[in-house]
């Protein structure tokens, strides 16, 4: 039961996260009338502010003295405020235009601190609630499981609803807000009430905090020097870059370079869920078998060389850029359903090295981190978007726009990938040396001799 209501915590997760990161860019663009350059700067400067929040709530989970545990208060405060949040988020008022865009700065800034209240302490109860290897790794495919529902919510769901209010976008947006807002209500809400957490426990291991921001950057200096953090960070980091780009430009590319209206788009979307219902078993098997970090580099490899060859054979081709995406969802969902396992076992080098445990320092380092490179994007790709003469009111675009969206969808992302793939080429921790650390830490904490490890041990920590 514990572990269906954590998974079912990322159905509303993988909802309004898909959501923001593919529509809400284009509800500005397209529905409130504002130009690209604005749109992404509003959304950007929100995500700098939640790498912010992220950071602060990761660290002060970590220490929660409440009686409700350290993670679950601050899922409940996510799960009451998200509701008016995604309700007024995509409401589109009729005011002066510095007044509009105050509005909607002021409701994404507010869902972003929000978001990370609940995603940060949500994927550090994972590491919590599943201690082994494998065990990670089976409570992450179930937690993505829920997630592809919540993506099918937040990918096709937008489509569906515009089409159906045809000549009403603003309706059409709005509903899509009340969707959202009880699909998060719901499923965190249950999630919240489901899991429960060693209160005792966890209240007498918690630490005063005296100076969080300094706390938290003394932390997350100790975590960059372990040399398995830093290559989780080039991993994230290259997939969170092919991610933004992908997302901000799909609705984009779909309409302007390959000519398809929101109709086919949505098809293309569903497609790219269909792809992550059937990889996720597949995913899983693998990972067991071959490791996580394998699984993630040979995708990742497949999906960057297969897409250089669309972008210089066959980037106007519908199929060939169906295949593309094909492979790219195949590598989301697998990063969806594995990266967080392959941080939860930063924490037990974290113990090794340091003699700490920080879950939620861990995961809002990987949280901020993504978001930080989301924001950078995303603001990269309205300045260039614009400078490359994208008017929204135009249904044809100049030929430089086709020739950005080609490199912003398919050619960046792709270099990325490889990227990717070349980092977890040489990363460390799969099942044998995992073992290994598992051993070492319960015999250190025994007083017991522990060097026949230690060759494994030193493959991990450098």
């Amino acid at each position: 039961m514990v572990i269906f209501g954590y998974g079912l915590g990322s159905l509303g997760t993988g909802a309004v996260y898909y959501f923001m990161s593919a529509y809400f860019v284009v509800f500005l663009t397209n529905c409130v009338g504002l130009n690209s350059t604005i749109a992404t700067t509003i959304s950007s400067v929100a995500l700098m502010v939640e790498f912010i929040a992220g950071m602060i709530v990761g660290n002060l989970s970590d220490g929660c003295t409440s009686k409700l545990g350290r993670r679950r208060p601050f899922i409940l405060a996510a799960t009451i405020a998200m509701v008016p949040i995604m309700i007024l988020i995509l409401h589109t008022i009729d005011a002066p235009y510095i007044v509009t865009v105050a509005y909607y700065l002021v409701f994404a800034i507010l869902f972003r601190v929000f978001f990370s209240s609940s995603e940060i302490p949500f994927n550090a109860l994972g590491s919590e609630i599943a201690t082994g290897y494998d065990e990670r790794t089976r409570i992450r495919t179930i937690s993505r499981i829920f997630s592809i529902a919540g993506n099918a919510i937040g990918y096709v769901m937008p489509l569906v609803i515009l089409d159906m209010f045809k000549g009403n976008e603003k309706t059409g947006w709005q509903v899509m807000g009340i969707i959202l807002a009880v699909t998060c209500f719901v499923s965190w809400g249950i999630s919240f009430l489901t899991i429960r957490e060693n209160v005792a426990e966890k209240r007498k291991k918690a630490k005063e905090k005296k100076n969080v921001l300094k706390q938290i950057f003394f932390n997350y200096r100790e975590l960059f020097k372990l040399k398995t953090m830093k290559l989780l960070i080039m991993y994230k980091t290259a997939f969170s870059c092919a991610f933004s780009l992908i997302n901000v430009g799909t609705l984009y590319f779909l309409q302007y370079n390959l000519g398809l209206d929101n109709r086919y788009s949505s098809y293309i979307y569903i497609f790219t869920i269909s792809i992550f219902v059937i990889s996720t078993p597949f995913i899983d098997k693998v990972a067991m078998a071959k490791g996580k970090a394998w699984q993630q580099m040979t995708t990742m490899a497949a999906c960057g060389i297969a897409g250089i060859v669309v972008y210089i054979f066959a980037s106007s081709s519908v199929i060939a850029c169906a295949v593309y995406v094909g492979l790219f969802a195949v590598v989301q969902t697998g990063f969806w359903q594995l990266s967080g396992s392959l941080f939860y076992d930063i924490v037990e080098v974290d113990e090794y090295v340091n003699y700490k445990h920080r879950q939620g320092d861990i995961m809002s380092f990987v949280s901020v981190l993504g978001t930080l490179i989301t924001a950078i994007m995303v603001q990269c790709f309205g300045i260039m978007f614009d400078m490359a003469g994208f008017n929204p009111q135009n249904s044809v675009q100049p030929e430089a726009v086709h020739v950005f969206l080609n490199a912003a969808f398919i050619l960046i992302p792709c270099a990325c990938l490889l990227g990717g793939a070349l980092v977890l080429k040489i990363f460390p921790i799969n099942k044998k040396t995992f073992a290994s650390l598992q051993a070492v830490l319960k015999l250190r904490k025994e007083g017991k001799n522990y060097d026949e490890y230690m060759d494994d041990i030193k493959k991990i920590i450098g």
